[in-house]
């Protein structure tokens, strides 16, 4: 039987486990032996380590952005429970994957990782603003917020809330971490009590 899986993703797997066992060190010729592919063939997929380690963080932002731009929560929602839905998707995530830690601590000061986060932190803030101008025009948004403002002070403590809470040494707990964020949010949103 052939494989049916690409040696691009071989190799993507093996990168992310190499990362996780390595605590974010990898070496191309590692991350091939563990795929069971040529370094070449790593070298041809993704040009060089660096290209090797954006393409893996890139993939560890794909579900992120299903929850936080695409479908991965239902639009039937109300504005605010599609919004706390949202929220606890994103700590449940980060909580749950094994690569999250070393994003937000070793990996996070590489040139590469900067570059995909910032691709997708200016993709998330665009649609934030609109979600945010929707939630106003819905009535269950302060109004006097600006948008634009709102969502990167939202963004940005989120972000470093999850990064705290993934890197501390005794993790705080799940429900209580997505308690205290939605509290956060919820205050900062002025979110009326309709």
């Amino acid at each position: 039987m052939l494989d049916k899986v690409p040696s691009s993703e071989k190799l993507l797997q093996a990168a992310e486990d190499e990362l996780i066992a390595s605590d974010g060190q990898m070496e191309m010729s590692a991350v091939a032996q563990r795929a069971g592919l040529s370094v070449g063939l790593a070298y041809h997929h993704f040009g060089s380590k660096a290209g090797l380690i954006a393409a893996v963080v890139d993939r560890f932002y794909e579900p992120l952005r299903a929850i936080s731009l695409g479908t991965a929560i239902p639009l039937e929602l109300a504005w605010e429970a599609r919004e706390q839905t949202r929220t606890e998707a994103m700590v449940d995530y980060y909580f749950d994957h094994p690569l999250a830690p070393l994003i937000a601590g070793r990996l996070a000061r590489e040139p590469e990782v900067l570059d995909i986060e910032r691709t997708h932190l200016e993709a998330l803030l665009a649609l934030g603003a609109k979600n945010i101008r929707q939630g106003q025009k819905q009535g269950v948004v302060d109004a006097t917020l600006q948008p634009a403002v709102t969502v990167s002070l939202l963004m940005g403590g989120l972000r470093l809330a999850l990064d705290q809470a993934v890197l501390a040494e005794t993790r705080p707990p799940r429900t209580e971490t997505k308690q205290q964020i939605w509290q956060f949010i919820r205050h900062a949103l002025r979110l009326s009590d309709k």
